[in-house]
């Protein structure tokens, strides 16, 4: 498993870094000597663009020549043969991607352990604390509602920060509400199964207010996020069960990780909440764990304040103060450094 990059390709000049989601990408430059670059950064809308290549030539195109080397976080799970991003109809291959943008080396990261690796770049200024103590020694966690549903694991191994990359978002819902399980079934209905993801994401809030609305008119997630920092009562209802059945699933991953070193909550749908994030919900969800009710109880949860982690996580990954797991092809050879779980 390639968890780490070289060093000497690291040291080599500028990169192109890019947190490539299911809705938009953002593109900037990191050097070894300056690091991420503010003066570089570009977003798009991935719906202007046909493909994930015309998507980076573009961004090619506005920097112009120099740099030869680039490190995606991509929304899908990684691996060495044919992938596609989990919201959108894109497929491709690490070496066919590499070879049409002309590209000495490509790197690839699932975007959600991109801002893993953020998150110990992060002031105590960028974090708000929901509930808990003090984070303890084990494991951290990551997730966030966006397009879809991320989440990935944060350990300590000799000293080394290490993250570990999941499809949690795609595991089974299990809600305990009932305005979330009419939400499950809906989905179900639609798609023959219903993962947290479909709960969860920006199309989820939506449905959480259509049934808060009583109501077969979806609103877009924009609407129903402007609609709850107003005060609109249907709105923060379904602000409150959203945010309820999202502490579940954090409260479930906390579990399994036994995440004493607490949850960050970051992700699309909380930024377009802002101030309506109903934090007194999330946290009720998060400790709702029956006879393991103490054992949460004590852990923090953040939310990220920063909305560039993810970006600020692809630094860290290539000065070296985080290892991960990537997918990475060079011109130089036809290896394909593989990611195995």
């Amino acid at each position: 498993m390639k968890s780490a990059l070289d060093h000497g390709e690291r040291a080599r000049g500028d990169w192109i870094i890019a947190d490539i989601g299911g809705t938009n990408a953002r593109f900037t430059l990191w050097s070894p000597n300056s690091g991420v670059s503010s003066d570089a950064a570009v977003s798009y809308r991935n719906d202007d663009f046909s493909d994930l290549p015309s998507l980076i030539d573009a961004y090619q195109r506005a920097v112009g020549p120099g740099p030869a080397r680039a490190l995606l976080a991509l929304a899908l799970p990684m691996t060495d043969g044919q992938m596609q991003m989990t919201n959108r109809p894109w497929t491709f291959t690490a070496r066919e991607l590499q070879q049409t943008l002309g590209l000495s080396t490509l790197s690839l990261v699932n975007d959600f352990v991109a801002a893993a690796a953020g998150i110990g770049g992060l002031a105590v200024s960028e974090l708000m604390q929901i509930g808990g103590e003090r984070p303890g020694a084990g494991p951290s966690l990551i997730l966030g509602p966006g397009t879809g549903l991320g989440a990935a694991a944060i350990v300590g191994e000799a000293g080394a920060e290490i993250v570990l990359a999941s499809e949690a978002g795609h595991m089974g819902a299990a809600p305990s509400r009932e305005d979330a399980r009419l939400v499950m079934e809906t989905a179900r209905s639609r798609h023959g199964r219903a993962s947290w993801e479909r709960l969860l994401c920006g199309n989820g809030l939506a449905a959480f207010d259509a049934i808060a609305r009583s109501s077969t008119h979806v609103r877009t997630p924009a609407e129903v996020a402007q609609s709850a920092i107003a005060g609109d009562g249907a709105a923060r209802r379904a602000v409150g069960g959203f945010a309820f059945a999202l502490g579940e699933f954090a409260g479930d991953l906390c579990l399994a990780f036994r995440a004493t070193g607490g949850v960050y909550l970051v992700g699309g749908v909380l930024q377009g909440l802002d101030s309506a994030l109903d934090v007194g919900a999330l946290r009720a969800g998060f400790e709702s764990k029956g006879r393991l009710h103490g054992v949460l109880s004590a852990v923090p949860c953040f939310r990220v304040l920063a909305a560039d982690v993810a970006m600020r996580g692809l630094g860290r990954l290539l000065d070296g103060s985080v290892r991960a797991p990537l997918v990475e092809v060079r011109s130089a050879d036809e290896s394909i450094h593989e990611v195995r779980s």
